[in-house]
């Protein structure tokens, strides 16, 4: 999806990762960007919104959940609530995929074909998608019609995915996880500034402890000026700023806690993520039913390569394909 041409000031973006602690299973950068009136900026988005969306689970009645990933997803509920979120955000683009497959089409295509060579990925494009496709498109349109209110349009909502063996080879160059997600962070950022003359806000998740990103911004943007506008504890801000833009960049704490589009950044993450997670676990799980799925994280991780070992032997793989090296 690309950046659509509006008569709004400033295009206001937030972008979260997914998959940063695990051992298995791909690593998932997204971004969400709306423009937004220059009146309406500094605006609660949730108040704005509030006939459509919702940061509660309690009394949703109708609306969506926009959170944390953390929070609406659980063992218990699953991926319920980022599923409705994430198609409902879809269908305002007036696609809704079927597959997990056409979910890669839509979020990551410049990543599908390296998630399509490792085996238990492959079957992605029949893995079916249940929704109730009424329920969405009711929700669909209220939410377009809050944002049109408001003067407000979705306007970009795209990952970059990484899978084990790509991930160790990005870790082979810089050594760093954070380098590895800032690198994918700063993709994100070229790819949604390249289409437009905006003013463009950005709220990032802040990478690990980091405080300090200057350095990484001018390598990765020589062609802008960089001024520091703040490092503190939990906020760092830069403006760049070129002949035809001007960005400003804060790295937040808990941003997903106060900004929506983070937070829609966040469930598109982990959404994306968790489908690729159904599609290993089959794979596995095929060739051996004694075998229990994993969510990839350290210790179940470990836990699901040793049950590999133990009691699948048989199934072969690439480790370096499917373990992180870090």
């Amino acid at each position: 999806m690309s950046i659509k041409e509006t008569i709004n000031d400033t295009i206001l973006v937030g972008i979260d990762e997914a998959g940063l602690g695990p051992i298995l299973g791909p690593l998932v950068v997204s971004g969400a960007a709306f423009s937004v009136p220059a009146a309406k900026i500094s605006d609660d988005f949730w108040e704005l919104l509030a006939d459509s969306v919702s940061s509660n689970k309690k009394n949703l009645a109708g609306r969506i959940l926009v959170c944390d990933s953390k929070k609406a997803y659980t063992p218990a509920n699953g991926i319920a609530f980022l599923e409705k979120t994430v198609l409902t955000f879809l269908k305002y683009f007036s696609r809704i995929p079927q597959t997990a497959g056409e979910l890669a089409d839509l979020l990551c295509a410049d990543s599908k074909q390296k998630i399509l060579e490792c085996p238990w990925y492959k079957n992605i494009d029949s893995q079916k998608i249940k929704f109730n496709a009424d329920e969405i498109s009711i929700s669909a349109g209220v939410l377009k019609k809050n944002l049109e209110q408001n003067g407000i349009a979705l306007t970009y909502l795209k990952s970059f995915c990484l899978d084990a063996g790509c991930y160790n080879e990005l870790i082979e160059k810089v050594r760093n996880k954070s380098s590895v997600v800032f690198n994918l962070v700063c993709r994100l950022i070229s790819e949604i500034i390249k289409n437009g003359y905006w003013n463009y806000h950005f709220v990032i998740d802040r990478q690990g402890g980091r405080m300090r990103y200057a350095q990484n911004l001018r390598t990765m943007f020589p062609q802008m000026d960089l001024k520091i506008l703040k490092e503190e504890e939990n906020i760092s801000s830069y403006q760049l700023s070129s002949a035809n833009r001007n960005i400003t960049m804060d790295f937040a704490v808990k941003a997903d806690d106060y900004f929506l589009p983070v937070c829609l950044a966040s469930m598109a993450c982990k959404y994306l993520r968790e489908q690729l997670m159904i599609s290993h676990n089959n794979y596995f799980i095929e060739k051996c039913a004694d075998l229990k799925p994993t969510a990839g994280y350290w210790t179940d991780g470990k836990r699901f390569l040793n049950d590999l070992k133990a009691i699948a032997p048989h199934i072969q793989y690439n480790p370096a394909q499917l373990i992180r090296s870090r």
